[in-house]
C-alpha cells in the first residue's frame, strides 16, 4: 500500500520554504557566508527503517516526522521502510508506532541532523510497551478433530481474563486484549468436543517481556503426528503432543479446493499469467500421484497430470504454464498446459478418476448455467476469480467468489 502522506497546504508549504530560506539567510549586505536562497535549498534523501520483531495481527506502521516540515505517514504491515525527501535541519524528530490487534503495541523515537543534499540511512529501534497472547489452532476444513469450542484463561497476581475461541473456516483463534509487560501469567487452554467434553487441556506459565511481548501457540500438522509448540520467552520452549488424526495419504472429498482461477491475464502486465490455485484444507499431507487438472474452453476437456507428488497441510499449489517466464518455478505443477477460455470455461480437479472439486466460470450466466463463478468480460482482462474461504461450503454459489487482483499462492 502506498504511504498516506498528510502534508501542509500549498500556501503553508511555500511559507515553510521561505521560512527555511530566511533561517539560513544572512541579511547583512556585506556578508556572503551562509547565504542561501529558497532555490538553493537542497533536500536530504532519507531512508528510514523500523527495527522490530514481527508479531501477529500487526495493523499498521505509523511514522511522524517533526522539523521544518511535518509529515504523518502510514505503511501496511510488512513494509517497514520509509523513503523521504526532507528539508535540511539540525533538529529532526522521528516518532514511530506499531499498532497490532487494534491497539498501540510498540514505539520508537529518533533525533537526527540532516544536511542539504545528503543521503542518509536511519533505523528506529522499536520497543514494546504492552503485549498480548495470540493462539491459532488449525482445525482443517472438515474439523476432523471435532473441536466445537474452546476457552483460554490468563491469570496474573492482579488480573484474570477468560477468552473464548473464535473459529474461521480452517482454524480456532484465541487472542487476548493488551497485557502489561513484566507480569507473570498462568495460562490454561481447553478444547471441547461436540459432547461438551474436553479434548485437550494445556496449563503453563509465562512472563511477558519487551523481547517477547506476544507469546504464541501453534498447532503444526506433520505426516505422522500433530505437535503443539508453545513459544514463550527465549528461555522457555515447551513442546507437547496433541492426539489429532494426521498422516500421509490420498485426498478425499472437501479437502482439496480450487480457490483461485486466472484465465485472462492482462497482456500489458508482464507479471500476470494463467493459473489455477489449489488449497489443502486438511490436517494431513496429501499424495497427488494420481491427480490431474482438467481445463475446458470448448467442447473438449484435457486432463493434465500433476507433476507435484504431494501437498502439505494448509499449503497452496499454483498450477501454471511452465513455458511462461512469468510463472514462479516453485508454483509450476503441470506439463502441457493449454490455453483457458478467457470469458468462460470449466476447471476440474480429479484424483483416482474421482472429481474432488470443479467450477464453471463465465462473464455472465446463461440458460444452462444460471449460477456461475464470475469471470472478466471480453476485453477487460487482468482480474482473477477468487474464493472466499469462509464460504467454501457454498463455493458452487457465485456469491462465494469475487473478481480481484491476482494473488497466486495467497489465500
Amino acid at each position: 500500500m502506498s504511504p498516506i502522506l498528510n502534508r501542509i497546504s500549498t500556501k503553508c508549504f511555500l511559507a515553510a520554504i521561505l521560512f527555511c530560506a530566511a533561517f539560513f539567510w544572512n541579511c547583512g549586505t556585506d556578508s556572503t557566508n551562509n547565504q542561501l536562497s529558497s532555490v538553493d535549498v537542497e533536500k536530504t534523501s532519507v531512508s528510514l527503517r523500523f527495527s522490530y520483531t514481527e508479531t501477529p495481527l500487526v495493523d499498521s506502521l505509523v511514522l511522524d516526522c517533526l522539523g521544518p516540515d511535518t509529515l504523518h505517514l502510514i505503511h501496511a504491515p510488512g513494509n517497514p521502510d520509509f523513503s523521504l525527501d526532507l528539508f535540511p535541519s539540525d533538529h529532526w524528530s522521528f516518532k514511530a508506532k506499531i499498532y497490532a490487534n487494534g491497539d498501540l503495541l510498540q514505539m520508537g523515537e529518533l533525533e537526527a541532523k540532516l544536511s542539504a543534499g545528503a543521503a542518509v540511512n536511519l533505523s528506529i529501534q522499536m520497543h514494546a510497551i504492552v503485549g498480548f497472547v495470540y493462539i491459532e489452532v488449525p482445525l482443517g476444513l472438515n474439523n476432523s478433530a471435532g473441536v466445537t469450542r474452546g476457552t483460554m484463561t490468563l491469570t496474573s497476581d492482579k488480573d484474570s481474563y477468560t477468552i473464548p475461541m473464535t473459529q474461521t473456516a480452517t482454524a480456532g483463534i484465541f487472542k487476548s486484549g493488551m497485557l502489561k509487560l513484566g507480569a507473570n501469567y498462568d495460562v490454561e487452554i481447553t478444547l471441547f468436543g461436540e459432547d461438551g467434553k474436553g479434548i485437550y487441556k494445556l496449563k503453563d506459565k509465562f512472563l511477558l517481556t519487551e523481547d517477547s511481548p506476544v507469546p504464541n501457540l501453534t498447532l503444526n500438522s506433520l505426516r505422522s503426528q500433530v505437535s503443539l509448540m508453545v513459544n514463550f520467552a527465549p528461555e522457555k520452549n515447551v513442546e507437547l503432543t496433541l492426539p489429532l488424526p494426521a498422516g500421509y495419504r490420498k485426498p478425499k472429498a472437501n479437502e482439496l479446493l480450487i480457490t483461485e482461477v486466472m484465465a485472462a491475464p492482462d497482456n500489458k502486465d508482464t507479471t500476470q499469467y494463467e493459473f489455477v490455485e489449489i488449497y489443502n484444507g486438511s490436517l494431513d499431507t496429501l499424495i497427488l500421484d494420481d491427480c490431474a487438472i482438467g481445463l475446458t474452453s470448448s467442447s473438449s476437456t484435457k486432463f493434465i497430470p500433476l507433476t507435484v507428488s504431494e501437498i502439505p497441510p494448509n499449503e497452496i499449489l499454483v498450477l501454471g504454464n511452465p513455458n511462461s517466464q512469468n510463472t514462479p518455478a516453485l508454483h509450476i505443477g503441470t506439463d502441457g498446459w493449454n490455453d483457458m477460455g478467457n470469458s468462460k470455461g470449466f476447471v476440474i480437479l480429479k484424483c483416482d478418476d474421482i472429481t474432488l472439486d470443479s467450477l464453471y466460470y463465465a462473464s455472465e450466466p446463461d440458460s444452462l448455467h444460471p449460477n456461475v463463478v464470475p469471470a472478466v468480460p471480453s476485453g477487460k482482462n487482468g482480474a482473477s476469480s477468487q474464493l472466499n474461504l469462509e464460504q467454501w461450503k457454498n463455493r458452487q454459489d457465485s456469491t462465494a467468489w469475487k473478481l480481484a487482483t491476482p494473488t497466486p499462492g495467497i489465500l
